[in-house]
């Protein structure tokens, strides 16, 4: 062997580059996985779904009995208003019970008696699928 010192230059193979190909340069943020956020994230209380407060045939009673009282008024040449005295207070409180979560059986006979059949029978069909008021 010679007696000359190596140069260490020539001693590497070559010049790597800081970033070879493949890698993440280390002065990149590397993002966080969406499942690791929601675990980092203080957990927040998650709404309710919302649900409708009005029940459909109530209100679809409700609406025939507005309908009927125009159709009577209107048929009677405006005599008939004199139905809108038990058809208007009867209408408000079926607005009042479709979003109340009891049954109103009394409110549901007298509107098949007194305003308009099929908005009666709405009424007692969708009780059918309510609780009686507790007693108090």
């Amino acid at each position: 062997m010679s007696g000359t010192t190596p140069d260490p230059a020539s001693q590497q193979p070559f010049n790597t580059p800081e970033n070879p190909p493949g890698m993440v340069p280390s002065n990149t943020p590397v993002p966080v996985p969406p499942s690791d956020i929601a675990r980092q994230m203080p957990s927040a209380p998650v709404p309710a779904p919302t649900v409708s407060t009005t029940r459909g045939m109530y209100t679809a009673a409700a609406i025939l009995n507005w309908v009927t009282l125009g159709i009577v008024a209107v048929a009677t040449f405006g005599i008939g208003l004199i139905a809108a005295a038990w058809f208007v207070p009867m209408t408000i409180l079926i607005h009042k019970g479709a979003k109340g979560p009891y049954k109103h059986t009394a409110l549901g006979v007298c509107t098949l008696l007194f305003c308009n059949i099929i908005s009666g029978i709405l009424m007692l069909v969708d009780d059918s699928n309510r609780p009686p008021k507790p007693i108090g």
